[in-house]
């Protein structure tokens, strides 16, 4: 070999040399990561709702004047009282013309759905010739079978059974009250004794 081949392949061997020591080429940008789209929506919780009540039910007690009788006794405390899940509605009835005007009032209770009637309740508020307890004793005579006169309730209280083919039992009381003779009366189906002794309590008390 010449000196010419020796250089040239001494330069060979440099050029190989560098070629195996040269830094890789520089890297390009880096590649956007990919997203998939969905279609599942997000979860999401929906706000509970409550049902609305009515208003909690205030009853008249003892009221310097008696404008209705209705008030004296809410549909709820019905329910309760008388141990049925059936909704009340309770109406004012028409005053009767037989008695003197702004004495006498009834209300009337039946159930919302199914059974057509629960009760009626009259209050009375009548001057000094109306005296509860002879009143009471009166309408002893409406009672069919034995009288249950229920003491320590008002001035005076009973329940009995009626003859009567859509009234079935009688509950009664009475006392004065603001200057006026007062009486709360019951005609229902029949019910529990302890039922008509909570319900005498109950209106003696508001009249």
């Amino acid at each position: 070999m010449g000196r010419f081949g020796a250089v040239f392949a001494a330069a060979l061997v440099v050029t190989g040399t560098a070629a195996c020591s040269a830094p890789p080429p520089p890297a390009g940008p880096p590649t956007p990561a990919t997203t998939t789209a969905t279609t599942t929506r997000p979860a999401t919780t929906l706000a509970a709702t409550t049902k609305p009540t009515t208003p909690p039910f205030t009853p008249l007690v003892s009221p310097a004047k008696v404008t209705a009788a209705c008030p004296f006794l809410g549909t709820g405390e019905l329910q309760v009282l008388l141990g049925t899940s059936e909704d009340l509605v309770a109406t004012e009835q028409p005053a009767d013309p037989t008695y003197v005007p702004g004495t006498e009032f009834q209300c009337r209770y039946v159930g919302k759905y199914h059974t057509p009637w629960v009760l009626d309740l009259w209050i009375v508020a009548a001057t000094r010739n109306y005296v509860p307890v002879r009143s009471v004793e009166n309408t002893k005579q409406d009672c069919h079978g034995p009288v249950t006169n229920l003491r320590g309730i008002g001035e005076a209280a009973i329940s009995c059974e009626l003859a009567d083919a859509e009234s079935k039992a009688l509950v009664m009381t009475g006392k004065r009250s603001h200057g006026q003779n007062r009486t709360a009366t019951v005609y229902m189906v029949s019910h529990r004794d302890d039922v008509y002794t909570a319900l005498a309590k109950t209106l003696a008390d508001r009249l």
